[in-house]
């Protein structure tokens, strides 16, 4: 018995002995450059039978003792023998322990100098569509989906296998350049790490892209991206997301749209070139929805005039839109801005919805020159802080405005408006209406508010006459046309007015009218009262021309001219009806013609002046033609009777255009009423189906929250019952 122990033991030594030899002698054979040779061989011959293309490998270097792998030079062409994928140097180190759990556990991985080029034709090119030279290796590692059926009541098909798992737990990436046809993302560095125990963490260094995309003008748009520092790690169950010197631009290879025209501002969407920076967490994701804040956001083109300094909201994402809370802005020196809540409703071509956006009431303090330079350099110096409140919604083609009130420190100016822009896709079509309910200034703060402006300014002492003043109206912004019209009411009287400024001819015209106006007063002509008339007007406002005009004759004045038909007027004690007033101005001097016809004589004056700041120093000729002991001729007397009936009949026309516009005004409110009506019901509807959304999604995830914590609980259950 003992020799057969002893011829045992001998036995296992040998057979240990032998296994220690040949797994030594296996490791050593492995570690050798032939048998690596042979295995590299062996793999580029799998894979270049695989992918029927050629594929080049310059060494590689396995390790069984650490489980490193190293591969150099690796490339592989397309069908077209033209470098597809090419890679300078491959990592990986792998843990065999998690094997035993159906895990492969990559600890670190590294990648260097990888360049692709994958090339595709699009659909909207005029070649004809084409395979991707990519699309080879796609079809080669594709699934066989018809796979073999077990029998019913075989074993395997109650016994689910584990699927193997992979995990990384370090990832480097460097020198990263891809190319898909014209567009083409380079990266410096990528570093990911997932420790065993901890939170990820990671950066993005270097992130460049770069693409090309025709517009809807035909226009070739030139487009860049760079992320200088993307870094990502997580405090206190709070995913940190924070990217430094972001920059977007375009360039769509033509002249800014403001070139020659300094009156226009920089803002154009083919030269965009923003740099941002901005930080932002993450505290939830559940499901489609992602919560988070945006803590810090700065944006600046400076070429542009986009000068954001701060902005920071509450963020929640979900696959139907965005909603924005406590949102926070300030773009440039003074202009703030806060707002509760906003909400964007992202566009569904399966339900047809379109882009909709509103948001509660947005408070805070404009300064206009912050805006000047992307939209009116006319605005340059405007630096009065104005007080702002609008409630805003709209969609991709319009944007309505409510409950919009502007006010000045101390009330000295308020308004009060509401108005709505339509066709924003199209410029032809751009229309923008609002309707001041109300105006009220002095005279003191409208001239503070003109000398903001860098223009030209003329009558500012009547300006100042005016004292209080009111005003209630409307006005439109049309393609190279804008329209205003309303009642201005002052101390010295009221006003009804229209007027027009036509930007295709340089032209500015319309009419004003007054039942009484104490023109006197307002001109600092004492002998003047009040006056009850209507006058038509038309001023050439092109510089070209005006500048023309200036150069041969000089003076100070506008060019144009005035008539107007006065029905009541004095001057000095005599008092004066139906009387016909025309000025025409050259710019350098205005002369007018006064006609007052009467039964008894016809009073005419002619009259001159060169300065609107010395009116009392115009210079005045009357002329008088006593009518008491000539007679009248035929013709006369019937161009009276015309004139007479010529007055009547305006009179007439005139009531009925009143009525007409009165109608037309009471049309259009009804309509606007009735479309404000529902427009309103769609947005209570939208917000009631909104709730219920919110409300079943909420049930939802009660639901799912108790069913995750009952299958929690059962888990521990069937632990601690396996576990006893």
């Amino acid at each position: 018995m003992k020799k057969l122990f002893r011829a045992i033991r001998i036995a296992v030594g040998v057979l240990v002995a032998l296994a220690v030899v040949l797994l030594g002698g296996g490791f050593y054979m492995l570690h050798t450059e032939w048998l690596q040779q042979k295995l590299k061989t062996k793999a580029l011959d799998l894979l270049t039978e695989k992918l029927q293309t050629r594929v080049t490998l310059d060494s590689v270097s396995v390790s069984l003792l650490t489980m490193d792998a190293e591969l150099f030079g690796l490339n592989v062409e397309d069908r077209q023998q033209r470098k597809m994928l090419v890679m300078d140097y491959l990592q990986a180190d792998v843990d065999l322990w998690p094997l035993l759990d159906g895990d492969i556990r990559v600890t670190e991985a590294k990648v260097q100098g990888l360049k692709a080029e994958l090339h595709k034709v699009r659909k909207d090119s005029l070649s004809p569509d084409t395979v991707a030279n990519f699309q080879f290796v796609i079809d080669a590692f594709k699934k066989d989906k018809k796979k073999a059926k077990a029998p019913k009541d075989s074993v395997s098909m109650k016994a689910k296998k584990k699927k193997l798992e992979l995990i990384v737990n370090k990832f480097t990436a460097e020198r990263i350049a891809l190319t898909y046809n014209e567009d083409s993302v380079t990266l410096d560095r990528l570093r990911f790490t997932m420790p065993r125990h901890g939170a990820p963490k990671g950066s993005i260094e270097g992130l460049h892209g770069r693409w090309e995309r025709t517009n809807k003008k035909g226009e070739l748009v030139t487009h860049e991206a760079l992320v200088t520092l993307l870094d990502y790690h997580e405090e206190d169950g709070e995913r940190l997301v924070s990217l430094e010197r972001v920059n977007f631009r375009t360039n769509n290879h033509r002249p800014r749209k403001n070139a020659s025209k300094p009156k226009r501002g920089f803002f154009d969407v083919g030269h965009f070139n923003v740099w941002a920076d901005l930080k932002l967490s993450i505290d939830r994701i559940a499901g489609d929805t992602v919560h988070g804040h945006l803590r810090e956001m700065t944006a600046r083109d400076s070429i542009m005039g986009i000068d954001i300094r701060k902005l920071q909201c509450e963020v929640t994402a979900t696959k139907r839109g965005l909603r924005l809370e406590d949102v926070q802005i300030q773009q440039g020196e003074g202009t703030t801005l806060h707002f509760v809540r906003g909400d964007l409703m992202f566009p569904n071509k399966k339900t047809g919805e379109k882009l909709r956006y509103f948001t509660s009431t947005i408070g805070g303090t404009a300064l206009l020159k912050d805006i000047s330079r992307p939209f009116a350099p006319v605005l340059r110096k405007f630096s009065l802080p104005l007080m702002l409140s609008v409630r805003m919604e709209g969609n991709d083609d319009s944007m309505n405005f409510y409950d919009v009130v502007v006010t000045r420190p101390r009330q000295a100016l308020t308004i009060k408006a509401k108005g709505r822009i339509t066709g924003l896709k199209n410029k032809y079509d751009l229309r923008v209406h609002f309707d001041v309910n109300s105006m009220n200034t002095n005279a003191k703060e409208a001239i503070t508010i003109i000398n903001q402006f860098a223009v030209k300014k003329f009558m500012m002492e009547q300006l100042n006459a005016l004292g209080n003043i009111r005003y209630k109206g409307s006005f439109n912004v049309l393609y190279k046309k804008e329209e205003f019209q309303g009642a201005l009411s002052t101390r010295h009287g009221g006003l009804t007015f229209y007027f027009a400024l036509d930007e295709n001819n340089k032209y500015l015209s319309g009419w004003a009218q007054s039942t009484h106006l104490d023109i006197g007063k307002i001109m600092n002509m004492r002998d003047i009262g009040p006056v009850e008339a209507k006058a038509n007007f038309k001023f050439d406002i092109s510089k070209p021309r005006t500048a023309l005009m200036r150069r041969r004759l000089g003076g100070k004045l506008p060019i144009g001219e005035v008539t107007a038909h006065v029905n009541h007027a004095s001057y000095k004690f005599v008092k004066v009806s139906n009387v016909d007033v025309k000025i025409v101005s050259n710019g350098a001097i205005a002369e007018g013609s006064v006609m007052a016809p009467g039964s008894f004589a016809d009073l005419s004056c002619t009259f001159s002046f060169t300065n609107t700041k010395e009116m009392q120093k115009m210079k005045i000729k009357p002329k008088v033609r006593f009518n008491l002991f000539r007679k009248k001729t035929e013709a006369e007397k019937a161009a009276r009777a015309e004139e007479k009936a010529a007055r009547k009949a305006a009179k007439e026309a005139e009531k009925a255009t009143k009525a007409k516009e009165k109608a037309a005004r009471k049309a259009a409110k009804e309509k606007e009423e009735a479309a404000e009506a529902k427009e309103k019901a769609a947005r209570k509807a939208a917000k009631k189906a909104e709730k219920e959304a919110r409300k079943e999604a909420k049930k939802a995830e009660k639901e799912a929250c108790k069913a995750a914590k009952e299958a929690e609980k059962a888990a521990r259950k069937a632990a601690k019952e396996s576990d006893n």
